[in-house]
């Protein structure tokens, strides 16, 4: 994988401490109970439902990486969205509002899931930010719900496809990040795209062969905490942390960056924190690569920004 010369404009908003991002040696979870995540796949399609998206789970992948974990992954019955504006996913306003905007159920969402509780819905889309030089393979919040995956994971290894975007993208749902709790190093599962090492089979994917797509124990520790993680495999939707409500109110159609004050005050995460993963044209030379550009933040973004960081200078 190589890289391209563009300069960050993604908010990128982890909520990780720098105190806590020490450990990098490898994770291991014999001896941890089983936790439970399940993904709501959603196909996006043209309006007429004739044209629609691939539905690339790499569920066995995705199942065996997050194994090392505890955390049993599964895959609900496919949804369908038939909304040909979503088929390209042009900028982060259209992810914001598939992911929170109208009611419960909306946009193919599974009508148990809240920003902070699952299952986590993944759309599956024919392009993501698609310019010239750089395809972007996969979108997600950081410590909230939503994914979305772009057909363009299936073009590498020869048309086997790049086994572990929705692997990684979970992750960020769960609150990890391309930096932090030991990531960084090629083999490990949150490394940028660019400069991780990815299994061309299940066979390379840790405990096995090569041992790749690895986590370490603070990464492991830090997403089983996540509220999209549950205890029980029946309970789905609820088993928030006390002082956060069960079913959190979801925004307007008419309003995808309106945060209703609610969530302001019951919880402390960054509500549009945004990380893509990213592949990138391979007649650039190899080097770091910084996140590419996105759209630049709103102003309720940055007000919304501002608050959380003031509000984390208070705390601390």
């Amino acid at each position: 994988m190589v890289t391209t010369s563009f300069k960050p404009q993604f908010l990128l908003v982890c909520g990780l401490s720098a105190a806590l991002v020490s450990c990098t040696g490898e994770g291991s979870s014999s001896n941890l109970p089983t936790r439970f995540v399940s993904i709501q796949p959603i196909q996006v399609c043209d309006d007429f439902g004739l044209f629609c998206a691939d539905l690339a789970l790499f569920e066995a992948a995705t199942r065996k990486i997050w194994a090392q974990a505890s955390i049993d992954v599964s895959f609900l019955a496919p949804n369908r969205l038939n909304a040909s504006r979503f088929l390209t996913i042009d900028n982060q306003d259209e992810f914001a509002e598939l992911s929170f905007a109208g009611g419960a159920g909306a946009f193919g969402r599974n009508p148990l899931s809240t920003r902070t509780s699952g299952p986590i819905n993944m759309w599956f889309v024919k392009d993501i930010f698609a310019f010239e030089g750089l395809e972007t393979l996969g979108l997600a919040w950081i410590d909230q719900n939503g994914v979305v995956i772009s057909d363009k994971i299936q073009d590498f290894n020869n048309g086997i496809g790049r086994l572990d975007t929705v692997a990684h993208e979970l992750g960020h749902n769960l609150g990890l990040t391309h930096q932090g709790f030991g990531s960084g190093g090629a083999n490990n599962l949150m490394t940028e795209g660019f400069a991780r090492n990815v299994p061309s089979t299940l066979d390379d994917i840790t405990p096995d062969g090569a041992r790749l797509d690895r986590l370490t124990n603070a990464q492991i520790d830090f997403a089983r905490a996540s509220t999209l993680t549950r205890s029980n495999p029946s309970l789905i939707g609820g088993g928030g942390p006390v002082g956060v409500p069960t079913t959190l109110p979801l925004l307007s159609d008419a309003s995808p960056d309106a945060v209703p004050a609610v969530l302001e005050e019951t919880t402390s995460v960054a509500y549009l924190a945004l990380q893509p993963e990213a592949a990138f044209a391979a007649d650039h030379p190899p080097g770091p690569q910084p996140i590419p550009n996105g759209p630049a933040m709103s102003l309720i973004t940055a007000g919304l920004l501002a608050g959380y960081l003031g509000c984390q200078r208070q705390r601390a």
